[in-house]
């Protein structure tokens, strides 16, 4: 129950091990965290945690009947964990919140720290009683008075359309929440210019904020949870895209363990590869694997077949396959690349002999279908020929 519990709420998990000992430091999260110190790691986890928790909220009612779900107050904005402690403290010593200026009497009994985390503070029913329907939104108490004007403004102009409409003045807000249309039809734009013009103020950006939470109340902007597809899964487990890992791709595979039959081999990627005896070479002799690999050694190979089931390739290092190119992938390059035509050295002038003063261009062993030993500017002249 307790572990059901925590899968409910992950944030609330993590939160309860970012106490003064820091045990999150020693969660790994990624191999590349090995290149930060431990201050600097902390230092990115408080900031990720502090941008969710403000972005979730906390049901404060909801908290207090279940402790473990207080964990991350200590990150919402204005508190930190000393007054994370302090108000934690006494919401479970105390009654339930009514709404939100009962924080006063819990703890948030200085107007800069209330003002800067009762917005990220949600107050739900208590003991039977309903709150304000504000306080179960972000809108921060400071704006509840432009809410209630916007609500009003939607109020005249349903009674102004539908006299009859069985609606009071004081249930302006429940009327919007019941109806959500009224909002979402109301031109807000037109309104927020009518607003600038009488009092002087442009609150257009904290008016649209309004109407979202009014029709979502701490509607939680994170994606709901999907289980991962096949091809996702092999993405975060080999740490390659599909565009990357394709069949015909030429890869290099380090050799970790040889035996007579197979060979299994590592790519850079880390992810793991298979060499059967059978796509070793193409001579027709049995021979064992044993005989002619050793562990440690790097290979050109090829992608024979990518099986996303066991997240691993099988790869091919026959000559007669890795001299073929009809079926090399090209899903990896630039959208942009443009392969264009191959120049040969004969028809640039002068490649024959090339000589740069008195030094002779050094000829070099590269095995790539368009390498060419040439000079700087004859290879500028082969590009303006290529594009």
């Amino acid at each position: 129950m307790a572990l059901g519990r925590y899968l409910l709420n992950p944030l609330a998990m993590v939160a309860t091990i970012c106490g003064v000992k820091n045990e999150i430091v020693s969660w790994k999260v990624t191999p590349l965290e090995k290149f930060l110190t431990s201050d600097e790691k902390l230092r990115i986890i408080e900031w990720v945690m502090t941008d969710v928790t403000n972005q979730v909220g906390i049901d404060i009612n909801l908290a207090v009947r279940h402790d473990w779900l207080l964990a991350p107050l200590q990150f919402v904005s204005g508190l930190g964990p000393k007054k994370a402690g302090i108000l934690s403290r006494e919401l479970l010593g105390g009654a339930g919140v009514r709404n939100r200026s009962d924080f006063a009497k819990f703890g948030l009994n200085t107007k800069r720290v209330f003002c800067n985390a009762v917005g990220f503070l949600r107050v739900s029913n208590c003991d039977d009683v309903v709150v304000n329907t504000l306080d179960r939104t972000r809108i921060h108490p400071e704006s509840y008075n432009l809410s209630e004007e916007l609500a009003r403004a939607v109020y005249t102009k349903l009674v102004q359309e539908n006299p009859e409409a069985d609606v009071s003045e004081e249930s302006a807000i429940e009327c919007i929440q019941n109806d959500p249309d009224l909002l979402k039809n109301f031109d807000l734009n037109e309104y927020a210019d009518r607003l600038e013009i009488e009092n002087g103020e442009n609150k257009r950006v904290t008016l649209f904020d309004i109407k979202m939470e009014l029709l979502h109340g701490f509607k939680d902007p994170r994606r709901p949870y999907t289980e991962p597809t096949q091809d996702e899964e092999f993405c975060m487990i080999a740490g390659e895209t599909e565009d990357v890992l394709v069949e015909g791709k030429r890869v290099q595979a380090t050799v970790r363990k040889v035996l007579p039959p197979l060979a299994f081999c590592v790519l850079h990627s880390g992810l793991t590869a298979v060499l059967f005896k059978e796509d070793f070479s193409d001579e027709t002799e049995n021979i064992s694997l044993t005989e002619k690999l050793r562990e440690g050694a790097v290979l050109a190979c090829k992608i024979k077949l990518v099986d996303k089931s066991k997240c691993r390739v099988n790869l091919t290092c026959k000559v007669s396959e890795l001299k073929n190119n009809g079926d090399q992938s090209f899903h990896d390059m630039d959208p942009y690349y443009h392969e264009g035509k191959t120049i040969s050295t004969s028809q640039l002038e002068g490649t024959n002999k090339v000589k740069l003063g008195n030094k002779h261009l050094m000829p070099r062993m590269i095995s790539h279908p368009n390498f060419q030993n040439i000079t700087a500017d004859q290879a500028k002249q082969v590009n303006l020929f290529v594009v």
